[in-house]
Order: structure tokens, then sequence, then C-alpha cells
């Protein structure tokens, strides 16, 4: 697989993993579920807020099983890649109690070894 293949998958993989923990089925282990984060994560969130993996790592835990209904869907938009980097824009759709919202984002991955990781993240409604 290369490398937009690759952080692709990375997008599809994560968001049935954060479904999963919402809805109280995956593994309830933030390292697990952050295991393709580079330390060096950082998201501009849709109010703007600037997180940092370790934010992101304790916003988890309350809300794990918290969303049992919880329904996630997402659509490549659009990405770029060397062999060392990708750049992927995608729609977020996600459901729960009967209502559903949408948000844009792009995210930038780095590659070690086999593995894309998530570098940045940048979310907007």
């Amino acid at each position: 697989m290369d490398t937009l293949q690759t952080a692709q998958q990375e997008i599809y993989d994560f968001h049935t993993a954060i479904r999963d923990w919402f809805r109280g089925t995956g593994a309830a282990d933030t390292d697990v579920l952050l295991q393709n984060f580079s330390t060096d994560f950082k998201m501009v969130s849709p109010d703007g807020s600037l997180k940092s993996l370790a934010d992101l790592a304790s916003w988890l835990p309350p809300g794990f099983g918290k969303i049992p209904d919880m329904e996630i869907s997402v659509k490549i938009i659009d990405g770029y890649a060397t062999d060392k980097h990708a750049l992927i824009s995608y729609e977020e759709t996600q459901a729960s109690g009967g209502q559903s919202y949408s948000r844009m984002s792009s995210a930038v991955f780095i590659r070690e070894g086999a593995r894309m990781l998530w570098l940045n993240l940048w979310e907007t409604f």
C-alpha cells in the first residue's frame, strides 16, 4: 500500500475505533486507541482551540461507552502524499440519538516504518 492509501486507511480505521470507543465496544485503553498518533500531534478543534496528544488522551476516558448508538462515516475528499508525508481532507459525519452533524477535516500524517502517524488535525463545522 502506498503512502496515500495507508494514510486514508488510517483515517477509516481510527474512525471505526473511535466509534467503538464511544459505544463502549472497543478496548478501553487510550494507548491502544492513540497508537498511531505522533507524540508531536496537535489538533485545532472546531472551536479554534489547540489541543495536544496529552489533551486528547485525557479527554477520551470519560467518553468511553457514553454514546452506545454512535455512528460515524467518513468520506475522503482529497489527498496528497510524498514518500514520508500525507495530507488528507475528509468529511466526517456523526449520528446518535436521532441527531447528526458533519464536519470537514484536514489531517497531516508522517510515515514511521509501515505506519502513518497523525501529526496534525484541523476540524471545522
